[in-house]
This record gives structure tokens, C-alpha cells and sequence, in this order.
């Protein structure tokens, strides 16, 4: 095969290799792709921090921590994975090699539609601008910050506070020690966590779940004429808001905590601990239970 050959045979395969860098150098990465592309982002220790542009391409910024084998860009346009690698790497993460990986912090530049994942191990991950397709994040250890317009939302957290920024149709997020916050949800909200207080506005929601072991509630929400929302804690208290015209069969209860609602009367067992309220407001249409074991609840009527 005459040289000229083989260097446009070269040429040709080296445009769709994966893009290899060495440890401790920048980051500067560009790809075409698709406006509803599915983008997922890989980092173990550092930062992620994902923008959205107006163009369809993804821009890697950044620098590659030491002990880093490589920072690998695979994938098409319509499917791009964007991965940092450590030390005989097989797999999306190594464990064993975490230790010996310095910091890889990655600013990722995408178009607005598209779909994100990303997965970290201990990495803030903050998402600015995207009015597109879900949103779905894994992390150990990182503060969360959604600023995304998306129609779903999913949070998958150990250790970390998560924030939603902006108006989202569907959001779950599930954290162990951290605080949720959602300033507006319009469709369904589940919220759990075990160490942490959880705020949540919006509606009207059609289903709605928040529960936490050790962490108060706030919950400030309009809902859909069936909607069912269901509120537990075990210690800590529960702040409810609900619109005047609600249409709900309503159940609270509290073991040794003191429970007041602007909705129906709040009863005493005659011996015995805890309290109780069971209303039909409206007509009864949906159906809202909260329930606490040694923290109050506060039930208000909004506009």
C-alpha cells in the first residue's frame, strides 16, 4: 500500500478514536453532535460543571488529574460518553485506584436540548441552562445544583445537599445525609432522604412523596383534583401548605409531637399517647396523609 494511502487510512481511523490525554495536562476537547443528544459525563475525584450553549457541539474544558490514565471521549453524535479513567481502568470507575487519583475538574460546554447523566464519586456536579431532555445524576460525595428547565429530574446522592434551580415537571432525588431543595416541581415530587430537611414548591401535583428519619418538611404545594401526597417523618416537624380549595380525604397523625391544621380538628385519644386528624375537605377528591413519630405538624390553608 503506497504511503499516501496509509496516512488518509490513518487519518480517517484517528477521527474516530477515542481522545486520549496525559495525566497533569489541559483539557481542550471538541465534538460535534446531535441538538437532543444523550450526553454522559464519568469523573471520580474533582468537579463537574455542565453549561448550556446554543450550538451543537460539546466542549471539554479542564485539567486531568495526576494519576489519571486518560480522559476518553467515545461515542457519536447522537450518544457521546465522556469518561476519566484511573489507573488500569476496565470499567466507568475503579475503586481500588481512587486513592492515587488526584483532582480532574471537567467544564463541559453542551447543546441545550440534550439528555445528561453523570456519575462522580466524590465531584460537585452543577448543571446551568438546559431546557431539553431528563437529567440524571449519580454521586457519592458532592453538593448537587440543578439549574435545568427539564421535564425529569433524578437525583441518586450519599452525601451531598441538592438544589433544584428552575421549574422541572418530574423530579426524584434520594439522598442519605444531605438537604433537598425544589423550588418548583409541577407534576411529581419524591423526595427521601435520612439526614436532612426537604423544601419543595409548586404543583398542582398529581403524586407527591416526601420522607426523611431526622430532618423537617416544608412543603408549600397546590395539587391535581386525584392527586395523592404522602408526608413521613420520624423526628423532626412538618410544615404544610395547601390551597384553601383543596378536594382531599386528609389523615395526620404524631405520636408525642403537637399537631395543628387550619383543615378540620385535630383529636386526643382518651388514654394513650399521640394525635390525630382524619377531614373530608371539598369533595374529597385526592387524598394527603402525614405522618410523624416525635416531631409536630402544622397544616395551613394558603391562597
Amino acid at each position: 500500500m503506497k504511503p499516501l494511502t496509509l496516512l488518509a487510512l490513518a487519518l480517517a481511523l484517528g477521527g474516530h478514536a477515542a481522545a486520549t490525554l496525559a495525566a497533569g495536562t489541559p483539557i481542550n476537547e471538541l465534538r460535534d453532535v446531535a441538538a437532543d443528544a444523550r450526553i454522559s459525563i464519568s469523573n471520580v475525584k474533582g468537579e463537574v460543571k455542565v453549561t448550556a450553549w446554543d450550538r451543537n457541539q460539546v466542549q471539554i474544558t479542564g485539567t486531568l488529574g495526576e494519576g489519571a490514565r486518560r480522559l476518553a471521549v467515545e461515542g457519536d453524535a447522537h450518544d457521546l460518553r465522556i469518561k476519566v479513567e484511573g489507573p488500569e481502568k476496565s470499567g466507568w470507575f475503579s475503586w481500588g485506584s481512587d486513592s492515587r487519583m488526584g483532582p480532574t475538574d471537567l467544564d463541559v460546554h453542551v447543546p441545550r436540548g440534550v439528555a445528561l447523566a453523570v456519575d462522580v464519586v466524590s465531584a460537585p456536579v452543577s448543571v446551568s441552562g438546559l431546557a431539553g431532555g431528563k437529567v440524571d445524576v449519580n454521586t457519592v460525595s458532592g453538593r448537587v445544583r440543578l439549574d435545568a428547565r427539564s421535564p425529569e429530574i433524578s437525583v441518586d446522592s450519599v452525601s451531598g445537599d441538592v438544589e433544584l434551580g428552575a421549574p422541572v415537571r418530574k423530579a426524584n432525588v434520594e439522598t442519605v445525609s444531605g438537604n433537598v431543595v425544589i423550588p418548583s416541581v409541577s407534576e411529581s415530587a419524591d423526595v427521601q432522604t435520612v439526614s436532612g430537611g426537604i423544601r419543595v414548591n409548586g404543583g398542582p401535583l398529581r403524586k407527591g412523596q416526601a420522607s426523611t428519619v431526622s430532618g423537617d418538611i416544608v412543603l408549600g404545594v397546590r395539587l391535581a383534583a386525584d392527586a395523592n401526597l404522602h408526608v413521613e417523618t420520624m423526628s423532626g416537624d412538618v410544615r404544610l401548605n395547601l390551597p384553601a380549595d383543596l378536594s382531599a380525604q386528609l389523615s395526620a397523625e404524631t405520636f408525642s409531637g403537637n399537631l395543628q391544621s387550619d383543615f378540620g380538628s385535630a383529636e386526643r385519644p382518651e388514654h394513650g399517647p399521640g394525635t390525630h386528624l382524619d377531614a373530608r375537605i371539598g369533595a374529597g377528591a385526592g387524598r394527603v396523609t402525614v405522618e410523624t413519630f416525635s416531631g409536630d405538624i402544622h397544616i395551613r390553608k394558603g391562597d
